[in-house]
């Protein structure tokens, strides 16, 4: 009970871990930087720009927040679309990456810049690009331009650039920012997909961004309870009936099978060639097929079955595909997978040859966790959520004994618990790197690590609520069967540490939307799903009692045998 007591608090400590770790940024790097604007109120409203609406060269280059006209929210193919991306809080530097991006995406061509205050307050008009721009001996006070596609002669692009003191950009920011305004006059635009353009993975916030408020935590708390809720007793209804009819078909099977192999030879055949001819010249009882010892799959099965993964786990993202970004995707997903189950796994091993030193655990790749992937994948891609959702753990134990019902638990505890801490390990280094992969967008390097953490971080936290389910051979299932208090406890750390990694947080229950009340009405749904079968089975199963007793009861009582010869003397 001592080791189960650790092992619970592994998975508890581990959830505590980011707060001890982050603290809050002070920086106007988000949306709060536009809240109380003129661009916040009136005709003008923040929002979200879709990311196929997003000129190319902006897209490896994250924006404080977005405002677009109040009746324009949704683009308009008629009409061209226009909205506006803040900047704040940047520098000399960041506005020169950007305007080269321009640059080398054929949009500019090194005249773009039109007006220029070098800083001394003789602002002046100019035609220059970025490489003059980074040549100046001073950081400029206000810089801007306008220009469209070179490429194509659509969309407008008009940039400001002011640095807080001289110049303000109109709404009193007293850091330096940038207003970039774009026209699309041409439709969407495709995905930047080159080797170091960011993934969905980068859409990952830092411990930073998420750290929640007092309220956040209290709605933290309650959604994780309400989804232990909601998924428990409803979960325990399903797996009874899938437990039911799983051995009520694996029955028939089995008996169909044993009357193929016990059917009398046709006489056609001759008797010397027939099966069964050849089994009585070796008497001996029918070999017992849950005697036999269970086939083992190779070890090195685990590494093809972790390729797989990755590759299916690269359509998280819309634009994977054949493309120098989708070949980065699935190096760093495989990486990730591999780290997470074997680094994970190790761990397990370590302890049980402390524990139980003839159980001989070894590591195998269960193929049937794929489809599990598969469909976390078509669900986070149906409900446009990103960073997307992952299942991670493929590969399991298998062992040389049977394990009692308590190690069992322990096994997954300890494997639960040592990918929430790999998660949060992870999430620290994401939180890291990611900066610096913004900061230098054309850097392969500080992407792919930045999204390498993110992939085990997306993979440890999604995996905690799914592979906790109390379902069929899910690990849920087993601590559901052993102590209902210990699965209750860790679906919860699992949970909140899932709802607080990849979701933001309202600040009120009545402020619950967007992806985090779509997939608290997920859970919702497949409860009531989880309870609808159960009752519709019960109601086919007493009908079919009912049926069975009624017509017992109307059939006619057996004749009465027939009297016999009287007896003789």
């Amino acid at each position: 009970m001592r080791r189960m007591a650790t092992a619970i608090a592994v998975l508890a400590g581990a959830l505590a871990a980011p707060f001890a770790a982050a603290s809050p940024a002070v920086a106007l790097d988000g949306p709060e930087a536009c809240e109380g604007t003129p661009w916040a109120e009136g005709a003008w409203q923040l929002f979200d720009p879709p990311a196929e609406y997003v000129p190319p060269p902006l897209q490896g280059h994250p924006w404080s927040c977005a405002a677009v006209l109040s009746d324009r929210a949704v683009p308009d193919p008629e009409l061209s679309y226009g909205y506006n991306l803040f900047y704040v809080d940047i520098t000399p530097d960041d506005l020169v990456a950007i305007l080269r991006s321009f640059e080398d995406a054929g949009w500019a061509n090194g005249t773009e810049i039109s007006q220029l205050d070098p800083g001394a307050g003789d602002g002046s008009s100019v035609s220059i690009g970025a490489d003059e721009l980074a040549a100046l001996d001073a950081p400029p006070s206000y810089v801007g331009g306008r220009f469209g596609d070179a490429n194509t002669g659509n969309d407008i692009i008009n940039f400001t650039y002011t640095d807080g003191q001289e110049y303000d950009n109109w709404v009193g920011w007293e850091t330096p920012s940038l207003v970039v305004e774009v026209q699309v006059t041409s439709g969407p635009y495709g995905r930047a997909t080159g080797a170091s353009d960011p993934s969905v993975l980068s859409a990952l916030r830092t411990i930073a961004e998420a750290v929640p408020t007092t309220t956040q935590l209290a709605v933290l708390g309650g959604s994780a309870v309400f989804l232990m809720l909601i998924v428990g007793f409803p979960g325990y209804l399903l797996n009874k009936v899938l437990e039911k009819h799983w051995t009520e078909t694996m029955d028939w099977f089995r008996a169909r099978r044993a009357k193929r192999v016990t059917r009398a030879p046709k006489a056609s055949k001759a008797p010397k060639a027939s099966k069964a001819s050849k089994a009585s010249k070796n008497p001996g009882p029918p070999p017992d097929a849950a005697a036999r010892p269970k086939r083992k799959a190779p070890s090195w099965l685990v590494w093809p079955g972790f390729v797989l993964s990755a590759i299916i786990a690269g359509f998280v993202d819309p634009a994977f595909g054949f493309n120098p970004m989708s070949v980065r995707l699935v190096v760093t997903g495989l990486i990730s997978f591999v780290l997470l189950n074997v680094i994970g796994w190790i761990v397990v091993i370590a302890a049980l040859r402390k524990i139980q030193p003839d159980a001989h655990p070894t590591i195998t790749f269960r193929f049937g966790s794929l489809i599990v992937v598969a469909l976390t994948v078509l669900v986070a891609r149906l409900l446009q959520f990103e960073p997307g959702v992952i299942f991670g753990l493929v590969a399991g134990l298998t062992f040389a004994i049977t394990l009692v019902a308590s190690k069992d638990a322990l096994v997954i505890l300890l494997g639960s618990g040592a990918a929430l801490v790999m998660a949060i390990g992870a999430w620290i280094g994401y939180s890291a790197f990611a900066p610096l992969a913004d900061a230098v967008p054309g850097s392969v390097l500080f992407r792919s690590l930045a999204e390498l953490f993110s992939g085990v971080v997306v993979e440890g936290v999604s995996t905690l609520p799914l592979a906790l389910l109390p379902l069929l051979a899910l690990d849920g299932a087993v601590l559901f069967a052993w102590h209902k208090w210990v699965w209750g406890l860790a679906y919860i750390v699992g949970a909140a540490s899932f709802v607080l990694v990849m979701f933001t947080i309202p600040e009120a229950w009545g402020e619950i939307g967007s992806g985090f009340g779509r997939w608290l009405l997920l859970f919702t749904g497949l409860a009531v799903i989880a309870v609808g079968v159960w009752l519709t089975d019960a109601l086919i199963e007493r009908r079919a009692k009912r049926i069975t007793e009624e017509g017992a009861t109307a059939a006619p009582p057996p004749a009465p045998a027939p009297a016999g010869p009287p007896p003789t003397a």
